[in-house]
């Protein structure tokens, strides 16, 4: 998992970097007012203040990097679209992970982890710094968290997929474009979660009834998310086939063969991405990473992915509740 991490890291920048460069000088210009800077730049205009102080060039260079996506279809909405997909069900992964109790390390820290995701790509922090942190972190599937963890972790699984929406719908010299890329590029979404730290998860008693009420939600969490995931990848496919029909070498022209840097980018993050959750399921069972592969191209990946966690969850649950179980009897 490391490794892919680290050969996501080189591969993209090898490819982006030498397009981001002008775009990361241009951002970076102090000198250049914000009400000037698509007249002095060429760039398109961006919401500074998304970015809130820290991360105000990021929100600069993800801005353009979405429009180049958003003036690259269908390949750009194909490739910025499936990493939605497979990342539907990691915001209530890694928020029931934060919580459990006896978790410790880097898995504890969903803020952190969500800052790095904006700054080097969650494509090489899932693989490269989530999956080897979990396990050793002495985190356990089943251990329960408490439903307002789960809510959570599930309602803000959603605003990255309505953003996208605006993005790649509406007008690109309109202020909703300019919002919606700025608060997908900045530490917004990512610092929401602070307040969970007053969350008492990581103080639940492991009891039958919190592992039964715990499980109980998560498994209709997964359910919704794996219906958003489906319906959201279904329209992928629509796009695919009324571009390109059954031409998948031209698909794989497009989004990766000869596609510009934003667009093999996202090529990149999307499968490492799907590989680093296929690991975190492996990690737990290997003949359920093997079940979501087979599942994914009829149901999508994050379905998939959301399916097989869901059943690993609810396995884990009840192996917890006969111990307790058995406790009692004792």
């Amino acid at each position: 998992s490391f490794t892919i991490g680290v050969w996501a890291f080189v591969k993209v920048n090898s490819i982006s970097g030498p397009a981001f460069e002008p775009i990361l000088a241009a951002c970076g210009n102090s000198d250049i007012a914000i009400e000037n800077f698509p007249q002095e730049t060429g760039y398109h205009s961006y919401v500074p203040e998304l970015g809130l102080g820290a991360f105000k060039i990021l929100v600069c260079l993800i801005t353009q990097f979405l429009l180049e996506l958003r003036e690259t279809y269908p390949a750009g909405l194909i490739v910025w679209g499936g990493v939605v997909v497979v990342a539907l069900p990691l915001n209530l992964l890694v928020t029931a992970t934060a919580g459990r109790k006896g978790a410790s390390g880097p898995v504890i820290y969903p803020t952190v982890i969500g800052l790095l995701f904006q700054l080097l790509g969650i494509s090489v922090i899932f693989p490269m710094v989530y999956n080897p942190s979990y396990y050793y972190s002495g985190c356990r599937l089943g251990v329960p968290v408490t439903n307002l963890r789960i809510l959570f972790g599930v309602v803000m699984s959603l605003p990255v997929t309505i953003l996208t929406y605006f993005v790649f719908a509406a007008p690109t010299d309109g202020k909703i474009w300019e919002v919606s890329a700025g608060i997908l590029g900045g530490p917004i979404l990512a610092m929401v979660g602070l307040p969970m730290w007053l969350d008492r998860s990581p103080t639940l008693e492991v009891t039958h009834e919190n592992v039964k009420r715990s499980n109980d939600l998560i498994q209709k969490s997964y359910n919704i998310l794996a219906a958003v995931s489906f319906v959201f990848y279904a329209c992928l496919m629509a796009v695919v086939y009324q571009t390109y029909g059954f031409a998948f070498n031209e698909v794989w022209r497009d989004i990766w063969t000869e596609a510009g840097a934003s667009v093999a980018f996202m090529t990149i993050d999307t499968g490492v991405l799907f590989a680093g959750v296929l690991l975190f399921i492996a990690y737990h069972n290997e003949w359920k990473a093997i079940k979501a592969l087979s599942m994914a191209p009829l149901l999508g990946p994050g379905a998939a992915c959301c399916l097989v966690l869901k059943e690993l969850e609810n396995e884990w649950s009840l192996a917890l509740m006969l111990t307790e179980e058995g406790k009692k009897d004792a």
